[in-house]
């Protein structure tokens, strides 16, 4: 076989850099920060993918003590099943921890050593916080990152689990090692910090013999609760899980101890629901609430073993910041991390993203409006609506036109033709011709024959057109349906009602610009008007079904509104305007780095892809479908009866009362001496 070089290792060198931390000129702390009390080495090892070069061990301290602690770290971290890694390693400079050189790390290790030398808590705190912040930037330049905690010091422990929960130092995916000699009931104030994070604790005893116990924290345990023991490591034995045990478990995949969380909600006014059978519950019986959202999450919540308790916020808002950078209503709970997690989902908009994390998207929401419909019923003046009010002064003003022509045309002829024809005959035949009645024109001229037959040939026209538009009108009866887009809602006068505290309020109050603005604007006139989420269902049995106002909220919502007064009352009095605006996706939400959401994502995940969100949906609304897109016309085949052509009689009365009085009128006249 030939011998040959197929590769070369470049010369050039790279990523050689050291770190220091700064303090003000003269601090009292650049004592306690110096390069003799706090260190922070880094290390990179670079590795090629062909052929992968074997982990390099250097010999650790001759001391036993330290060559147990290298032993069991580099055993543990080659257990966990994870090839590539790097390590963090934080200490306290009286734990002399000399095995550095030897601890397995294939992408690199970064040690930061702090001088605690029994010095003040709060010295101790200081020092760590900024340990924990570098160690913290470099763990977002990191991938698959394990720290490792060794220190024998309880106080530094405690401060270093204080400090780097208050950091935010540790997120699921970043493991965590704490190597110890202190026995386990000195380390109550680390069990939250193990409790919460991806780690194991590792236990080491000296007597009788070198021996180290891996202990794991479960979460959501009591203060007294028991660690599990989940490996020993032995040197001459190397590390030995117990049955049925593993390294690094997935702690939240399933909550062993079945604990009760603290959960946030909001219900809406329009959520159904049913009492059903439940052995378990008190009195055999069980309220369910028929909204996908709530049975999602309490289908998430039994197969993570877990139960909860709903804790409302003030207002029922969803939540808005405010000026000192907290939040209001469910996301300021979550902020806060008064509650575990929400049974609610939000808008996924950048601000929320920042203050808490979301999950997996459930659904892709639209805000839309609620609109009341316009009227069947047939109007009692519906016969004046076939012509236009424009149309019936053009017809007056015609038929004057015509008669004043025929008058002038005549006073032109001579004296002796006028015997042939007067006047008010003219301006009889052209009234008589309109109102499509009979018309004598015994000795009239070619040309006012002629002028008559072009007006009853307009006239013809306007009575047929006015005759089937008025038919349509009485058989097909046409819905308005006026307000479709924001510009409209700018053009009519309406009010608009959203949510308030919720994105959809703040979408349209703090829009740079646009339709969004102008709408949001309309509250400086009263037009925008902000109400609670348990006033909506109020809202619109009142002032949006009186036509004066309209209901602005998402479209689940909206939808599930008008089908329940559908199913109440049997009509579709409502309908939702066809522009769909401020399209966001939506999600549950919990504390920023909550290390339940990364199983309770994974379970949102595989429900939404198997399409469960949107069954829940329709089959808690009875008629659903019903009003999504209503007829703009309906044809009626019922008899026309007195309340409908009232306004005919009306007109009918109005004629005799008039012609009664010129009666009357022409009475007296005919008395009078002149």
């Amino acid at each position: 076989m030939e011998r040959r070089c197929d590769y070369y290792v470049g010369k050039e060198q790279f990523l050689f850099f050291a770190a220091s931390f700064g303090v003000p000129k003269d601090s009292p702390l650049g004592n306690a920060l110096s390069p003799s009390s706090l260190t922070g080495r880094l290390t990179l090892r670079g590795r090629l993918p062909h052929p992968p070069l074997p982990h390099h061990r250097l010999s650790a301290d001759k001391h036993g003590q330290s060559a147990a602690s290298v032993g069991v770290l580099n055993a543990v971290l080659e257990a966990a099943a994870q090839e590539e890694y790097f390590v963090m390693l934080v200490t306290d400079k009286n734990s002399q921890f000399a095995g550095v050189s030897g601890v397995v790390a294939p992408w690199g290790l970064g040690v930061f050593e702090v001088a605690a030398d029994g010095q003040d808590a709060n010295v101790t705190q200081a020092q760590l916080s900024r340990v924990v912040g570098q160690a913290r930037r470099l763990r977002q330049a990191s991938w698959f990152v394990t720290v490792v905690v060794v220190s024998d010091d309880p106080a530094f422990l405690a401060a270093f689990a204080q400090g780097s929960v208050k950091a935010r130092l540790m997120v699921w995916l970043t493991r965590l090692l704490i190597l110890t000699r202190l026995p386990l009931h000195q380390l109550q104030p680390i069990r939250k910090l193990l409790s919460v994070t991806n780690s194991v604790l590792l236990l080491l005893d000296y007597t009788p013999a070198i021996r180290c116990s891996v202990y794991i924290d479960l979460p959501y345990s009591s203060g007294d609760a028991q660690q599990f023991r989940v490996a020993t490591w032995i040197p001459h034995l190397g590390l030995t899980l117990s049955p049925g045990s593993r390294l690094f478990p997935e702690k939240y995949d399933r909550l062993a101890n079945g604990p009760r969380l603290k959960v946030t909600y909001v219900e809406f006014p329009s959520t159904k629901k049913m009492v059903v059978d439940d052995p378990d519950a008190p009195e055999g019986k069980r309220v369910i609430a028929m909204d996908p959202e709530v049975t999602l999450f309490e289908t998430i919540a039994k197969d993570m073993n877990f139960t909860f308790q709903i804790s409302p916020p003030e207002n029922d808002a969803w939540g808005v910041p405010t000026p000192d950078g907290s939040w209001t209503g469910m996301i300021g709970m979550l902020q806060r991390e008064e509650a575990d997690i929400s049974m609610s989902v939000f808008h996924i908009t950048a601000p929320r993203a920042k203050v808490v994390d979301l999950t997996f998207p459930v659904t892709i929401w639209y805000v839309r409006s609620i609109v009341r419909r316009g009227s069947c019923e047939v109007d009692p003046w519906g016969f004046v609506f076939p012509l236009t009010p424009f149309l019936w002064v053009t017809i007056l003003a015609a038929l004057t036109a015509v008669i004043f022509v025929m008058v002038l045309l005549s006073s032109c002829l001579p004296d002796q033709a006028h015997t042939q024809t007067r006047y008010p005959n003219k301006a009889d035949s052209c009234i008589r011709t309109l109102l499509q009645q009979d018309v004598k024109v015994t000795g009239w001229w070619w040309w006012e024959r002629v002028m008559l037959g072009v007006w009853m040939l307009m006239t013809v026209v306007l009575t047929r057109s006015y005759a089937g538009n008025l038919m349509s009108l009485l058989a097909v009866r046409y819905i308005p349906l006026p307000i479709q887009t924001l510009q409209d809602i700018l053009d009519n006068p309406v009010t608009v009602l959203v949510p308030g505290g919720s994105t959809v309020e703040t979408s349209f109050s703090d829009a740079p610009g646009g339709m969004l603005k102008k709408v949001g604007d309309l509250q400086k006139t009263g037009r925008f008007k902000p109400i609670l989420v348990s006033e909506l269902l109020a809202y619109l049995n009142s002032a949006v079904r009186s036509g004066h106002h309209v209901l602005t909220t998402i479209d689940s919502r909206t939808t599930v509104m008008i089908a329940q007064d559908f199913t109440a009352t049997g009509r579709c009095d409502f309908y939702q305007a066809r522009e769909e605006i401020v399209p966001m996706m939506a999600a549950f939400a919990g504390p920023k780095n909550s290390p339940l959401l990364p199983s309770f994502n994974r379970r949102v995940m595989k429900a939404i892809e198997a399409g469960l969100y949107y069954y829940w949906l329709q089959l808690y609304t009875p008629n659903f479908t019903a009003c999504l897109k209503p007829p703009k016309k309906v044809v009626v085949r019922t008899t026309l009866a007195i309340t409908n052509l009232w306004g005919t009689l009306v007109v009918l009365a109005g004629g005799l009362t008039v012609s009664l009085h010129v009666l009357c009128l022409e009475h007296i006249c005919s008395h009078l001496p002149f």
